[in-house]
């Protein structure tokens, strides 16, 4: 399992290198108003956004809404967005932060203590398994995923799924840098003792 969590490290470290010049370059087509860098960056994000929202929240229509919103402020804005380090980055965490007021404006929130078990369906790992079937055992890698809390889970996919490094998920999920470490650390510990 170690082995195949690497590989899925080094894989999307470089998927994400090649992906952020990529973005940047999008953004700033789309700050320009091409509307073909605004349907790219929908595209490669939109189906990320959805797979991390459902982690959050389980009321399909509201992660719906709230990438439609984003993406429409996004265009309503374009001319006055300004560089930023990390497209992706800056998505996830405008998109989380839309996601919680809404959920909490519906108070369909379900914030659960550190120790409850998910039981949502698991489409983000669905995904990256399918992917790397041929790294990665399906069964193991959802049951060990389903048997870790919230958070941890939140981290493993901010980290592994989604190459986000260890300031951008801590900023995105309200911690210091090192508790991000703590916490990441513990939750492979405990994904591989459920393996």
């Amino acid at each position: 399992m170690s082995n195949s969590i690497n590989f899925i490290t080094s894989k999307s470290q470089k998927a994400s290198k090649d992906s952020q010049a990529d973005d940047k370059t999008l953004w700033r087509s789309l700050a320009k108003g091409n509307t073909l860098a605004f349907s790219s960056l929908y595209n490669r994000y939109a189906n990320p956004l959805f797979n991390y929202g459902m982690n959050i929240c389980y009321d399909r229509e509201i992660v719906k809404d709230c990438i439609q919103e984003l993406f429409t402020w996004l265009w309503t804005k374009r001319n006055s967005l300004t560089d930023v380090d990390s497209v992706k980055y800056y998505l996830f965490k405008s998109f989380r932060n839309s996601l919680v007021k809404s959920i909490n404006k519906s108070r369909k929130f379900t914030d659960e203590p550190e120790d409850t078990f998910l039981e949502s369906d698991l489409s983000v790992e669905e995904k990256i398994i399918e992917a790397d079937v041929s790294v990665l055992n399906e069964s193991i890698v959802k049951s060990a995923l389903g048997k870790v809390s919230k958070r941890q889970r939140e981290i493993l996919i901010l980290r592994f799924f989604n190459g986000m490094d260890y300031t951008q998920i801590s900023s995105m999920m309200g911690i210091s840098v090192a508790s991000a470490h703590n916490l990441l650390s513990k939750s492979l510990k405990l994904m591989k003792s459920k393996i």
